[in-house]
């Protein structure tokens, strides 16, 4: 009958396991933890993100609305020039919502490839020490 090897460590713990194969699943295992803790974090931050697209979607909307509001009352009440100024400024507004949207858009698909990145990553951790 083949008995494993017996060691005792710096801890006077004794050791069936190679201290060297120990040291390195408890470094992975630490490793794991860790990258377990950044995702976490990311995907507050993701939430985060996406309330606050969803928030700045909305007040678009808003404006937008109040823009086209505005716009038919302009129409009733105003002469053409007063008209053309009052819509550049409020077509102004909505543009620069729309950017503040679009950024927001490309940030997030870029935490959410860093987030995929990260799961295949931990993945791939799981692989080895399964």
């Amino acid at each position: 009958m083949d008995f494993p090897d017996v060691t005792i460590d710096d801890d006077c713990q004794l050791r069936i396991l190679n201290p060297e194969v120990h040291e390195r699943s408890t470094g992975l295992a630490e490793e794991c933890q860790l990258l377990v803790s950044k995702v976490r974090e990311f995907q507050t931050i993701m939430a985060t993100i996406n309330s606050e697209m969803n928030r700045l979607a909305k007040d678009t909307e808003r404006q937008k609305l109040k823009a086209i509001g505005r716009r038919m009352k302009l129409e009733h009440h105003s002469s053409e020039d007063a008209l053309r100024r009052e819509e550049a400024i409020l077509m102004s507004r909505i543009e620069s919502k729309e950017k503040e949207r679009e950024e927001f858009s490309s940030y997030t698909a870029s935490l959410g490839k860093a987030e995929r990145e990260q799961l295949e990553e931990i993945e791939k951790l799981e692989g080895r020490g399964a």
